[in-house]
């Protein structure tokens, strides 16, 4: 039986506090309730929050990219130069001008390419794709599918991506993302190992890999890559399109916690990750710049590196605050 991962962790956590895990989806797990005998408290996982201590209004900013943007902005955090585009025309008369699709590609051509796009309410990497030039650009709208209705047009930014989870101000960890990449075998070309990762991607609800995105470094798609080669793949670092982590700790310094910290008080996020760019020429933490805040964030990457413990404790801390009449542990 296949559990997504955030049910995984709350039957846990509610096995360890001697409470009942129901699952109300059919043995799915993308939907469960948690009851103490008294009371008990609905979640799930995929498009439900996973996290019971955000609020609704809070986790709807976090899934809006441009709103979160603007949230920010406004609290005077440095977030990525950029603006969102409607991709249908049919509520235009409900907004202002501006954000339709025929802006976006004056606009593109203002900030320059590449630029980067993504979906304004994308997830997990879906569709986020470094843009080289306008025809580009037109294929990637006609590739987006009907479920995003806007995307975004952002400058391209070269730093180190980190991302910080905090909940209630608590340092959770931090940790330094790097891109997935082609691991050659001297034998099949840049066009070849790009199929096959783009075939293990199939059934994830991750977008495949462009060509653009092998090809960024100036390599060709007949480039034969030697064995152990390794190719980068520009565009996007999220766990669940393929990336890594190249580190990961529990104590997180000033200046990321500060932004992180800032960012989700500004959007009223109790437990969210923040992602963030480090500009500096030092890459010394001294110009950061927010790429989003995600207010359903994954904990897998604390899974992997051997802190299952930290995952049960986020979430008996929630269940005893949710269900506990005396809150007492």
């Amino acid at each position: 039986m296949y559990y997504p991962d955030q049910a995984r962790y709350a039957q846990m956590a509610a096995a360890e506090l001697g409470f009942e895990f129901i699952d109300l989806d059919e043995n799915n797990g993308y939907l469960f309730a948690i009851s103490d005998g008294r009371n008990r408290v609905l979640s799930g996982a995929g498009w439900i929050c996973s996290y019971p201590i955000n609020n609704a209004a809070s986790y709807g900013i976090s899934r809006d990219k441009a709103h979160t943007k603007a949230v920010l902005m406004a609290g005077g955090i440095k977030v990525i130069h950029g603006n969102h585009f409607f991709v249908s025309p049919s509520d235009a008369a409900l907004r202002n001008p501006g954000h339709e699709l025929h802006d976006a590609y004056p606009f593109a051509a203002q900030i320059g390419y590449p630029v980067f796009c993504k979906p304004n309410h994308g997830a997990r990497g879906d569709y986020a794709e470094r843009i080289t030039d306008e025809p580009s650009l037109r294929n990637y709208v006609n590739r987006l599918p009907s479920v995003y209705d806007a995307f975004l047009i952002e400058q391209v930014i070269q730093g180190d991506e980190y991302r910080v989870v905090l909940q209630d101000r608590r340092p959770i960890y931090y940790a330094l993302k790097r891109p997935p990449h082609l691991i050659g075998n001297g034998v099949d070309d840049l066009s070849q190992l790009l199929d096959s990762i783009n075939r293990s991607l199939a059934g994830t609800r991750v977008s495949a890999y462009p060509a653009s995105a092998a090809t960024a470094t100036g390599l060709s798609l007949s480039y034969i890559p030697s064995l152990g080669e390794k190719i980068l793949l520009i565009g996007r670092q999220n766990l669940s399109a393929l990336g890594e982590i190249d580190l990961l700790e529990t104590n997180i310094p000033g200046p990321l916690y500060d932004i992180a910290a800032a960012c989700c008080t500004a959007i009223g996020i109790r437990l969210g990750a923040v992602d963030i760019f480090d500009t500096s020429a030092k890459r010394d933490l001294s110009e950061l710049v927010v790429i989003e805040v995600n207010g359903n964030p994954t904990l897998k990457a604390l899974e992997q590196a051997g802190r299952l413990d930290i995952i049960i404790t986020i979430w008996k801390d929630m269940l005893i605050e949710l269900l506990s009449a005396d809150g007492q542990k």
